[in-house]
């Protein structure tokens, strides 16, 4: 992936933008909804809970569509589209007046933020196989730098009211559309698009295809799994360091800061060699294998020490996205890597769905007052256990490839 190139740089400054503006509402979201809820706070965390549900569901159901259209008309038209309807939400839920509009505002981001399918297809058009992993890690990091900084600045101006980081979120994403509309130049040829069919509308379809083969339809069971894992530590995180630590907003915000300088130095300085030395398949598995030890280790914690000893595990940890990446897009061709990409969304999101359910109800029972066998720890337990199993099911799909 050369850098010196413009459509490689242009949609990794996308990425970073886009994953920023995400970021910049994250802290004040749980604010909006309980203003806009009023009814106190175990009213306003199930508003919350559907609101992010809703989030993960439009992502499910909207991925793959949003691949495809990909396909028939290029990932330059797809994304632009995307950033529009993205400003327009953010200038929406800024103004929302209550939780019900919210909440299809935060519908429509989702719908909206299922373009990463053809950011990820973007990427594919753009690279060889040989090189795909290590471009991926790219977008990875371009993501994560948004991701970090993004909170880090919607938490300042969200001293300012809650609306304020949706307001500048937008701003942020307007400015990303217009460097996009005058700088991104179109990645897949005229020639290898694919006209739409039926299925084009049915989220299940995309998945059912590549559900026929071993290698993919066991790729993206691991995607999921891993997937699901991660959702369910980071549903938890800041309730386990609460009750096992007695840590404060300060102390998970230090924790997490840390945890996401560790990603970026994963995706842009160890990703990249590690997916060249053991391959696409090798830096899976072992990022796999290092994702179970950091779960097992963070549910054996006792002091706050042993917290950042752990996350020394994260950069081996955080080569699993990029790899997998990888393995999944050497599979299609140039004309179905909007679909791949936006089946890959869809297993995410539906792994979004359902892991902080999994991972708070894993935490409650296991940690809350009477449980029969208190392991406060058990969500992380849980976590490990499902990343075991997408390394089984990794390496099962990939003996071959």
């Amino acid at each position: 992936m050369r850098l010196s190139t413009p459509g490689p740089r242009v949609i990794l400054i996308t990425i970073l933008l886009d994953a920023m503006g995400f970021g910049l509402v994250a802290p004040v979201l749980p604010h909006l909804v309980a203003e806009l809820d009023g009814r106190g706070p175990a009213a306003a965390s199930a508003s919350f809970g559907l609101i992010q549900a809703a989030y993960a569901g439009a992502m499910f159901l909207c991925a793959p569509l949003v691949g495809r259209l990909s396909d028939r008309f290029g990932r330059r038209p797809v994304l632009l589209l995307a950033l529009c309807g993205a400003a327009v939400d953010h200038v929406v839920a800024a103004l929302a007046g209550s939780v019900g509009l919210l909440l299809v505002a935060r519908f429509i981001a989702g719908a909206f933020g299922a373009s990463a399918a053809a950011a990820s297809a973007y990427v594919a058009d753009v690279t060889t196989a040989e090189d795909r992993g290590k471009a991926f890690a790219f977008a990875g990091a371009a993501f994560a730098i948004g991701f970090v900084s993004g909170p880090a600045v919607g938490g300042l101006l969200g001293d300012l009211g809650p609306r304020v980081p949706f307001l500048a979120a937008a701003g942020l994403t307007a400015l990303n559309l217009l460097y996009a509309l005058f700088v991104l130049p179109e990645s897949l040829p005229a020639t290898k698009r694919k006209p739409l069919d039926r299925t084009a509308l049915n989220p299940l379809a995309g998945l059912a295809t590549w559900w026929r083969s071993r290698l993919m339809g066991g790729l993206l069971a691991a995607i999921f799994l891993y997937m699901l894992a991660q959702s369910a530590l980071q549903a938890t995180w800041v309730l386990y360091m609460n009750l096992r630590l007695g840590w404060g907003p300060g102390d998970v915000g230090a924790s997490l800061g840390v945890l996401g300088v560790m990603a970026i130095l994963a995706q842009v300085l160890l990703a990249p060699r590690l997916i060249g030395r053991l391959g696409p398949r090798g830096a899976l598995l072992t990022a796999l294998v290092f994702t179970a030890l950091f779960c097992l280790a963070l549910a054996m914690v006792t002091t706050g020490w042993q917290v950042y000893a752990a996350l020394v595990l994260v950069p081996f940890a955080m080569v699993a996205g990029p790899a997998a990446q990888a393995l999944v897009s050497a599979g299609a061709g140039g004309g179905e890597q909007g679909l791949l990409q936006g089946t890959i969304s869809s297993v995410t999101g539906l792994a979004a769905f359902f892991g902080p359910a999994l991972g708070a109800t894993t935490f409650s029972h296991f940690a809350g007052e009477g449980a029969l066998y208190p392991l406060p720890g058990a969500a992380f337990v849980l976590a490990a256990f499902l990343c075991l199993l997408a390394l089984g099911a990794a390496a099962r799909a990939t003996r071959q490839a």
